[in-house]
């Protein structure tokens, strides 16, 4: 797929953002064309090889009704994990690395249900998972963070706030 500047798009383990820049650098004697690409959540700033997009897992973002449809599922989505820490610390890193937006958001989901029983090294999971789906769902509608983080929680929360009813 070709992009340019202006383009949403999601970089894997890093969520989506827009490419606001195409730049050539010499690296090792060699010169090589790059997009920069900015994050809406963090400040983060990467540089993606223009020639490597597809190889490294670069995907357009979703639209606007697959965000909607992403934040009602969420609700639905099962959090049951393994107790063992580290093995799903692991599997959770490799669905972050390689899922789809819907593992990721399972994955930040499960972690956020959690999280006063994290590791150190599963809350920064949870960071990223969560960033990558705000990130996303930002772009997808069009609204700032605050606003994609209020119905991120409200998703998760829903869910919850029922099965204590029942």
């Amino acid at each position: 797929m070709s992009y340019s500047i202006g383009d949403k798009i999601v970089y894997p383990m890093h969520g989506a953002g827009i490419i606001v820049d195409k730049v050539n650098k010499k690296i090792m004697d060699e010169i090589r064309c790059y997009f920069i690409v900015k994050s809406p959540v963090s400040e983060m700033v990467a540089m993606l090889p223009v020639e490597n997009m597809d190889t490294i897992g670069i995907r357009d973002i979703m639209s606007a009704n697959e965000a909607d449809e992403l934040l009602c599922k969420i609700k639905e989505m099962n959090t049951v994990e393994l107790s063992n820490w580290n093995k799903r610390y692991r599997e959770n890193m490799e669905k972050l690395r390689d899922g789809t937006i819907d593992e990721i958001a399972q994955i930040a989901k499960s972690l956020l249900t959690r999280d006063k029983s994290l590791s150190t090294g599963e809350r920064k999971l949870m960071l990223n998972a969560k960033n990558a789906v705000l990130s996303e769902i930002m772009l997808a509608k069009n609204i700032t963070l605050t606003q994609a983080e209020e119905a991120l929680m409200e998703s998760i929360n829903c869910e919850s706030e029922q099965e204590g009813q029942d």
